[in-house]
């Protein structure tokens, strides 16, 4: 059952796309997680959140951005997976103000996903837990490979979206 997922997922990844809106959901559908956002972060394309499954996922990501810090930061920062998988054991030098802030919220493991093209990082699918929970190798593996295939079309639609403000601009 999650291999067909995780299947389903790669083709609707590997096929064009107009918006990466719904994004997140794939990430939801796919693994077992509360929600999902799929963020870019720094350039090219700026910070913002570009798919979010739901409103917790969304408040999450927002404060990422205010305190600018958190595991998409890091993800972006080292190009690798940042697991954890029990925010209440977390260490208190680790994101003093975003594990404060995020504490109000119902999330008990934090998963970010480097969005890379090439040595690029252009932002992070993020998922959470409402309880403490873990990702085995596979599922890692996976998010891995999702997050790169997304990141080809968020690139490619922010580029396009880009231009085409320019050319409006022009007008």
């Amino acid at each position: 059952m999650r291999r067909e997922r995780f299947e389903r997922a790669l083709e609707t990844l590997a096929a064009p796309m107009r918006s990466v809106e719904g994004t997140a959901q794939l990430f939801l559908q796919t693994f077992s997680v509360t929600g999902a956002t799929v963020s870019t972060i720094g350039d090219p394309l700026g910070n913002a959140t570009v798919s979010a499954s739901n409103e917790v996922a969304a408040r999450v990501d927002e404060l990422q951005f205010d305190l600018r810090e958190g595991p998409c930061w890091d993800a972006v920062a080292t190009r690798k997976p940042v697991l954890t998988e029990n925010m209440t054991a977390l260490p208190p030098h680790r994101w003093p103000a975003f594990t404060a802030a995020v504490s109000r919220e119902p999330v008990g493991a934090l998963f970010a996903f480097p969005m890379l093209v090439g040595p690029r990082a252009i932002g992070a699918v993020h998922m959470y837990s409402s309880k403490p929970a873990g990702f085995s190798p596979m599922q890692v593996r996976q998010a891995v490979v999702l997050s790169a295939l997304l990141a080809r079309h968020v690139l490619h639609l922010g580029h396009v979206s880009a231009a085409d403000t320019s050319a409006e601009e022009r007008r």
